[in-house]
């Protein structure tokens, strides 16, 4: 009859391709990732643009719904 409990989880190291052969020499070295900086710089711009072109416009809903 076969056990009724679970068997815990053991973890087995993963086992390599037996068709792959074996690396004599280290991998190459990564290059460095892409410098972003000027990608948030103009994303920092186009949101302050978007504030000064909202500004009146928010400031005139703003008058418009005090004084009814």
């Amino acid at each position: 009859m076969p056990e009724l409990t679970p068997h815990p989880y053991e973890h087995r190291r993963p086992r390599r391709p037996l068709r792959l052969p074996r690396r004599t020499k280290p991998p190459p070295e990564r290059p460095a990732p892409p410098d972003l900086t000027w990608l948030m710089y103009i994303g920092i711009a186009l949101a302050a643009v978007l504030a000064a072109l909202a500004a009146p416009y928010l400031v005139g809903f703003l008058i418009s719904l005090i004084t009814g």
